[in-house]
This record gives structure tokens, C-alpha cells and sequence, in this order.
């Protein structure tokens, strides 16, 4: 029996002490009708920890919204916090929030959890616009507001009502009033005006009229190559450029991959390997402007330069890195390779070039390496074998990052391949280097 009153006596001292930290007197004044409240603190025992600027936090309900404040000491138990919430829209509920401070009294912290609401007066911030045909049109207004308040709301097209659901860190949704959208029930037509009209009551709620217009639907003004072109070359960056912005962009080529990068008006497609000579290739586009309105399916087609039965070299520095020998349209051998590291000065040269001089063995002073089998594509760029000492010895190290970015610029290829290549892919071959 004596243990468990021990204990009984145990928790309740610690529950005492706990709500003793966190009791204290809180007062909350809103000075204006901007959302300007100072609160006041009473914490009853001294506090010898003044430094609070990082232990006061306001948090909103509503993600997304910022604070200004500042605050003074009064004496040693009493703080005063100015705070207001940042632009529009203000009035949700906000917690002050203050960490533990060490008082006067030994092992005593004291901490703050309290919520308030300020007041503002409610008026139209905004009409989203343009939309799209099938919507929303954002209200915004200056602070939240219930459904029953905007009963009196007409536009001249029929629509739903709903409130905006902002995404929460936690995976909810938080349900902002302050916002509401109007749904059309019928998709509004591209490039007309619509209005919005509310009928308010002066003392509460300003009434207002405004119009908002419909985006036009997004247009593709041209392309590169143009539809029908001839004699594109194997690799090429497919660009479409578009009438106005775009929020995102789908391009399918057929019997390609690639990766597509939209910026602004311009879309463009990067293609993952080179195009088959003689070949016609069909392009598809789609796409959403930064509006929301749909794209219109468009397509376009072009032609690949023939190459008729001539040997011709493509050079894939994407990972894993490769050397594709083509004689035409046929594959006819593929080698792991290594292009340059990331950088101005050990990149390898993107582009068109021809096969130039070859020499079975060169030894470079300037890096400590050497290597077999070399055949120059420009300048100092060589296809070669895997490093060699000046002894000649394989560099291990090197040869175990074949595939991967690895060289000073040249193109790396196994011992075996290069010997290949020095053989067989004479001089005035096409080399087309890609990313």
C-alpha cells in the first residue's frame, strides 16, 4: 500500500509541475483591422532566459502562411509579442507557440500553447483569369468565408461551388474558405469573357462585379524539322514551338524514346539514340498551357537522310555509355565505351565529325598515359584503346570505369575494339557524338 501511494503521490507532483509550466496569463488584443494583435504574457515567476526570438513560432492553420513580429520584456515576467499575419488572406486560426524558458526558480521551465483568430473584413482579392474552358474561376477573397455568405453569387454561365483543398505535409487536405471556385457545368467557350457579379451588403460584405476571360486554346506555330522535311540528319533534337506557354508538353516519336524538356513557348525533344537513315518518322504532340487549356492532337512527320550502304559511326555518351558502328540502316557492331568526365576542359565534343590520321601507339606527357590503336576525330580527340602506363601496362582502375564517363575527352574503347576500329572504320567516316 505504501508503494502505491508513493507513486500515486509521484504522478501527481510531476502532473502539478507540468501544469505549473505551463500556466500563466494570456491576454490577445487585436489593435487594427489589418490583423494586428499584441499579446501579452504573465508567466507569475521571473524568467531569466530573455533571448526568445527563436522560441516564439506562430503556426497557421492554413499551410503556407507567413508572420511578421517583434516582441519586448516588459520586466522579468511579463513579454509582449506584436504579431500579424503576411499579405492576404488573414483570419485563420493561429497557435502561438513558445518553447520552454528557464525561470527563477530551479528546474521550473515555462512554455506557451495558446489559439486566437483575428477579425477582417471580408471583400473580393480576386478573379482567376484567364481560366480554362473547363475551370475553375478562382475567387479569392480576404479572409474566409462561409457558403451561405456568397448565395447572392451569379455569372452569366451555370456553375458548382466549392471551396479550394490545399495539400498538407501530413497527406490532408485543408479546406480553405478563403478561396472558392466556380465549377462550369458546361466547358466555357475559348477566348470570351464571362463575368462574376455578387450583390453584397455594405456593412458586412462589399458587393462586386467583375470579369474574367476564357484562355484561347494553345496552337503549335512551328517545328523543327518542319512537317514533310527530307534528309534530316541521324541525330536530332526534335523543337515545337508553341503560341503561348505551356505547362507541360508530351512528344512521341515513333520507334524513338527520348526525353522531352518544355521551357515557356519551346518544347523540344532530346531522342536517346540516333534516327535510322531513309527512315520517316511520325511525331506526336500534346500538351497543357500554363492556363489549363488542352492542346489540339497534332502531328508532323519527316525523313531521315539516306546513307545508302556507307559505314558510319554513332557515339552514345547517355549511360552506359557505346560506340555503334552502322553500315546504313544496319547495326552491325556495338562496343561499351567511355567518353570524356563532366567538364570544360575533359568533355567530349558533341556533334558531326569524319574520321581523320590513326597510329598504333601515342603517349600523352601531359596526363601520364598512353594508349593503343588510336584514331583521331578531332584535334587531340582520339577513339583508343584503355590507358597504358609509359611501360605500357593496363591502368587497372581505368579499365573498370569503361561505360562510364571517365576519359580527358577521348573515347575509350577495350583493347579488342579499339584494334577493330583502327581496322576497319576508315578515313571520311561520319561520327555522329551524342547525350
Amino acid at each position: 500500500m505504501k508503494g502505491r501511494y508513493l507513486l500515486l503521490m509521484i504522478l501527481v507532483l510531476i502532473t502539478a509541475w507540468i501544469a505549473l509550466s505551463r500556466f500563466n496569463d494570456v491576454t490577445i488584443e487585436q489593435l487594427n483591422d489589418t490583423g494586428l494583435v499584441r499579446i501579452r504574457v504573465n508567466f507569475y515567476v521571473p524568467v531569466i532566459e530573455r533571448d526568445v526570438g527563436d522560441k516564439i513560432h506562430l503556426e497557421s492553420e492554413r499551410p503556407g502562411v507567413d508572420f511578421v513580429k517583434t516582441f519586448r520584456w516588459i520586466d522579468d515576467r511579463n513579454l509582449e509579442i506584436y504579431a500579424m499575419e503576411k499579405g492576404l488572406p488573414k483570419g485563420f486560426k493561429t497557435m502561438l507557440r513558445i518553447e520552454p524558458l528557464k525561470t527563477a526558480v530551479p528546474g521550473l521551465l515555462k512554455s506557451v500553447k495558446v489559439y486566437y483568430r483575428v477579425k477582417i473584413r471580408p471583400f473580393l482579392v480576386g478573379v482567376s483569369s484567364p481560366v480554362a474552358s473547363s475551370g475553375p474561376v478562382v475567387l479569392s477573397f480576404s479572409t474566409p468565408v462561409g457558403e451561405a455568405e456568397l448565395k447572392s453569387l451569379r455569372t452569366d454561365f451555370d456553375f458548382a461551388l466549392r471551396p479550394r483543398y490545399i495539400p498538407m505535409a501530413i497527406g490532408k487536405l485543408f479546406k480553405d474558405t478563403s478561396q472558392w471556385l466556380l465549377i462550369p457545368r458546361d466547358p466555357l467557350q475559348p477566348g470570351k469573357k464571362y463575368f462574376v457579379k455578387f450583390e453584397g451588403n455594405e456593412s458586412i460584405f462589399a458587393g462586386f462585379y467583375r470579369w474574367f476571360e476564357v484562355a484561347p486554346i494553345p496552337k503549335v506555330i512551328s517545328t523543327d524539322p518542319e512537317n514533310g522535311k527530307k534528309d534530316v540528319m541521324p541525330y536530332t533534337v526534335l523543337k515545337v514551338d508553341f503560341d503561348q506557354e505551356m505547362k507541360e508538353v508530351f512528344i512521341k516519336v515513333s520507334r524513338m524514346t527520348g526525353d522531352v524538356i518544355c521551357r515557356g513557348k519551346t518544347a523540344e525533344f532530346k531522342p536517346h539514340s540516333v534516327f535510322l537513315p531513309g527512315e520517316k518518322y511520325e511525331v506526336s504532340v500534346e500538351g497543357t498551357s500554363v492556363y489549363g487549356q488542352k492542346l489540339a492532337h497534332y502531328r508532323f512527320e519527316f525523313t531521315t537522310k539516306d546513307l545508302g550502304d556507307r559505314l558510319w559511326v554513332e557515339v552514345n555518351l547517355r549511360p552506359v555509355q557505346k560506340v555503334v558502328v552502322y553500315r546504313g540502316k544496319k547495326i552491325i557492331k556495338t562496343m561499351l565505351a567511355s567518353g570524356g568526365r563532366p567538364g570544360p576542359d575533359t568533355e567530349t565534343p558533341r556533334g558531326y565529325f569524319t574520321v581523320k590520321d590513326r597510329g598504333v601507339w601515342f603517349f600523352s606527357e601531359r596526363f601520364g598515359q598512353g594508349a593503343f590503336y588510336w584514331v583521331r576525330i578531332k584535334d587531340n580527340y582520339l577513339f583508343h584503346s584503355m590507358p597504358r602506363d609509359r611501360d605500357r601496362n593496363l591502368i587497372r582502375e581505368e579499365y573498370e570505369k569503361l561505360g562510364i564517363p571517365a576519359s580527358h575527352g577521348c573515347v575509350r574503347l577495350k583493347d579488342e575494339d579499339a584494334k577493330w576500329f583502327y581496322e576497319n572504320i576508315p578515313e571520311g567516316t561520319l561520327v555522329v557524338i551524342h547525350d
